[in-house]
């Protein structure tokens, strides 16, 4: 009866109606949203097939180039071509700086033929006497659709005709380029795409891109490698526990084998020289300075033997008894911390475990670490920064927040020490690989600066009470990327702290676009992915809006500076600053290497050597948006995938002179700092008291570099010890925040004693002012972080080393002998 009178009443008729109409309704919707993914996948895929053909074509090119093998050059351009002589053969003197001649290229007249093209690209070569490389790469791809149009990136290092030593020119070229095929089917041909319009660019495509051209050259370096007479220059091998064939099971994350080597300059002994510790994936080292140019191995006697899986290593008087202790990570072992002993009566300094009387946590995967006294009670606090563990997890996508979580410990003051983690805030989650303390906001306490891998930065404001609060986000600070590294320095000389990031400028770049990120979210729904991913991409929203294709560009955009606006925020200034040169960069800070005042930078770069002349990153790149469940298996991270190739390999290391007026000049090839050496950490001391900044360089999988510095000696210095009461009531004995303020007629510097910055390194805890001509000092203020008490000077004469203690008003000049050699 029921049923009967449903059916009267119409209602069972109108239920399958609507149903029917949802049901519909859900199969247009389904059948649309397949279609339009569909639909964004071809265009996606589309926009990569024609810039990996024109990557591949400009590749080509670059080879006829290096091999000057002018019939495949004049291949590679249209019969169609008509574009602008490129200017690379009518370079003009536009300055020089210490033997460095910097040359500009001229934009030309109209050339018509590829004739024409390849007889200008003739005269040129023919002014090299020879060429160690050549590279083109694609900066930017403005249209793909019909004819290409790329911004394209060009490098090449040769010598000159004539010349002593090899020049680097760079240039930036607008090309345009026509179809032959529908691709080059993914080899390294150049088929597919051939050169119908070029010219020098004159002025940037956007506010936020390089141009033009130059030449670099010099006859003279400024630095020269010593590492192999000063004993140093030994090769870094990898951690045997990273190895699969000393494990059951490969690792998960295996590419982490090819990340350790950072280095250490700390005057351990106290005789006024810099020492060196040097981790290693199978026996870290110490090396005594000997004063005379050469250092001596005393691991064993410093009862430091048998380290292995180092990572970092940092000497901090965490006692105030005057002598530097030693915090050391251990990768899959706990980490330890060492007592500095003092010199016994034959002068030897040795250290003794305390890390279990300590207390300092084991924490697995530590990448780096630094000290500071973060709530003021005199004595120094260790912040220890960790990665992943590569044996359980890899990072969950380009943005990953499943990190190991870092650790903060309080210095009780004591010998021992207490996890405040969670009380203080500082719990930091994302893959870190770099953390640096400095007061960026001037109100007298340690700020906390974290970098992480795969993703933002965190900026942690110190609020004065043992708690840090994260403002990164109204600072300007999140610096989007796969950060490796981060300094404080004023690079402007205004006297606040700025920031330099490193992080990772890729090849494949612009691939970062519109089609692609599009692609990436189809993938991640019809992939079944957007589970896991959804709650990073919302974190991405709350932090930076809707706007995910400038956040991919950023991931892939290099280098970061951050300029220091004086009310708390940052304005990046990176592309303006010419900060950001191609590679894959560790190690990076702020260096007055030429004693001219200026705080320039060097960054080392370099990633998985293997067989020169192939890349792996671009079909990664392309991997990780089209395959995202294979890329959660960690397949794509696993080195047996790389085969022979290599991954950002036999890069060199960058040197960025500061101008003076707010941009960089990359002077590494003249300047014989552009090391191929896969390199990672680097400190930077006055190993020899000369009055000029040398620098230890560590590598992965290759030899130590010492670059003496030979530029710097040329003018006038000046370095400043400070040392704390280490009283109750005063500074740490190492002075670590301690800040110093030099003014003279050419305006003000600034320096902050910092001790654990850049990637797994340490730098020297006297600070550098170069002075350039000036004889002498008008005023040197040393700022106390603990009191905020000043200490003024007044006419201090150059080419010194001083030291200012605190509470005591004069100024020591400090005379360091060369000490006799340890051992044997």
């Amino acid at each position: 009866m029921s049923k009967k009178k449903k059916n009267r009443n119409g209602r069972t008729p109108r239920v399958i109606k609507w149903l029917t109409r949802l049901v519909v309704l859900g199969v247009i919707v389904t059948a649309g949203g397949w279609l339009a993914m569909q639909q964004v996948d071809r265009a996606g895929w589309r926009f990569f097939n024609t810039g990996r053909d024109v990557v591949h074509g400009l590749a080509a090119m670059a080879d006829a180039l290096a091999a000057r093998d002018f019939a495949a050059l004049e291949d590679a351009y249209s019969e169609r071509y008509a574009g602008s002589q490129l200017g690379l053969a009518d370079h003009r003197l536009a300055g020089e700086r210490d033997g460095v001649h910097v040359y500009r290229f001229q934009a030309g007249a109209p050339v018509t033929g590829r004739g024409a093209a390849v007889a200008e690209w003739r005269q040129y070569l023919d002014g090299l006497e020879s060429i160690d490389e050549v590279r083109m790469f694609v900066h930017r791809l403005h249209e793909w659709k019909d004819e290409p149009v790329a911004t394209v990136r060009y490098e090449l290092i040769g010598t000159p005709t004539g010349a002593a030593r090899p020049a680097i020119d760079r240039a930036y070229f607008r090309m345009r380029f026509e179809r032959t095929s529908e691709g080059s089917g993914g080899e390294r041909t150049g088929e597919g795409m051939r050169l119908l319009e070029a010219a020098l660019t004159t002025e940037p495509p956007d506010a936020n891109h390089e141009y033009g051209g130059d030449r670099l050259a010099s006859d003279t370096p400024h630095f020269v490698d010593v590492a192999g007479e000063a004993g140093v220059g030994f090769e870094n091998r990898w951690y045997p526990a990273f190895l699969d064939e000393n494990r059951d099971e490969p690792l998960k994350f295996g590419m982490l084998r090819y990340g350790p080597a950072g280095v250490t300059a700390a005057d351990y002994d106290n005789d006024g020289f810099y020492d060196l510790f040097i981790p290693d994936g199978v026996e870290s080292k110490l090396f005594r300075n000997q004063g005379d140019g050469t250092f001596a191995d005393v691991t064993a006697e410093a009862g430091l033997a048998g380290l292995d899986g180092v990572a970092v290593g940092l000497f901090a008087d965490y006692d105030n008894d005057g002598y530097k202790d030693f915090f050391v990570s251990r990768t899959f072992r706990p980490n330890q911390l060492f007592h500095n002993d003092g010199g016994g009566a034959d002068g030897r300094v040795t250290f003794t475990d305390v890390t279990a009387a300590a207390g300092i946590g084991e924490d697995c995967c530590t990448t780096v670490a630094s000290w500071a006294d973060y709530d003021g009670d005199g004595d120094l606090d260790l912040y220890v920064g960790r990665y992943l563990d590569p044996r359980l997890a890899i990072p969950t996508t380009f943005y990953a927040r499943n990190g190991e979580p870092n650790q903060l410990y309080r210095n009780d003051g004591d010998g021992t020490f207490t996890n405040v983690t969670a009380e203080a805030g500082v719990g930091e989650v994302g893959l870190c690989l770099g953390t640096v303390f400095g007061d960026y906001d001037d109100d007298g306490d340690a700020d906390l600066y974290v970098v992480n891998d795969f993703g933002r930065k965190t900026l942690y404001r110190n609020e004065g009470d043992g708690t840090f609060r994260d403002v990164t986000v109204e600072s300007g600070t999140l610096a989007y990327g796969a950060g490796m590294s981060a300094s404080f320095g004023d690079y402007d000389n205004d006297g606040k702290l700025d920031v330099y990031v490193a992080h990772i400028r890729s090849e494949g770049g612009w691939f970062a676009e519109t089609p692609t990120v599009f692609r990436y979210m189809a993938n991640t729904w019809r992939q079944g992915v957007w589970r896991t991913d959804m709650p990073l991409y919302m974190e991405i929203l709350r932090q930076s809006g809707t706007d995910f294709v400038q956040v991919f560009q950023d991931m892939a955009s290099g280098n970061t500076l951050l300029r220091n606006r004086g009310d708390g925020t940052f304005e990046d200034v990176t592309w303006a600053a010419r900060a950001n040169p191609p590679g894959w960069f560790w190690g990076s800070g702020f260096y007055d290497f030429d004693n001219d005042g200026w705080q320039d930078i060097y960054a080392a770069n370099g990633w998985v050597y293997n067989e020169p002349g192939t890349e792996i990153e671009l079909e990664f790149l392309n991997n990780v948006v089209s395959e995202m469940q294979t890329y959660k298996s960690g397949a794509f991270f696993d080195p047996d995938n790389f085969g022979t190739d290599s991954w950002h390999g036999w890069e060199r290391n960058r040197h960025l002179r500061n101008e003076g007026d707010g941009t960089f000049k990359e002077i590494g090839t003249p300047a014989g700092s552009d090391l191929i050496t896969n390199s990672r950490g680097i400190a930077v001391a006055d190993f020899w008291n000369r009055g000029a900044l040398d620098m230890a360089v560590a590598a992965s999988t290759d030899r130590h570099v010492l670059l003496r510095n030979d530029v710097g000696v040329a003018r006038n210095w000046l370095q400043v010890e400070v040392v704390g009461s280490g009283t109750p009531e005063g500074t740490n004995r190492d002075g670590v925040g301690a800040r110093v303020t030099i003014h003279t007629p050419r305006g003000l510097q600034v320096r902050e004693v910092v001790l654990g910055d850049g990637y797994g390194s340490q730098n020297a805890l006297r600070l550098h002012f170069g002075l350039g001509e000036l004889a002498a000092v008008d005023e040197l203020i040393v700022r106390w972080p603990r009191t905020g008490r000043e200490q003024l000077f007044t006419d201090v004469a150059a080419n010194r080393i001083v030291e200012v203690v605190e509470r005591r008003d004069e100024l020591v000049e400090k005379r360091y002998e060369r000490p006799a050699p340890a051992g044997p």
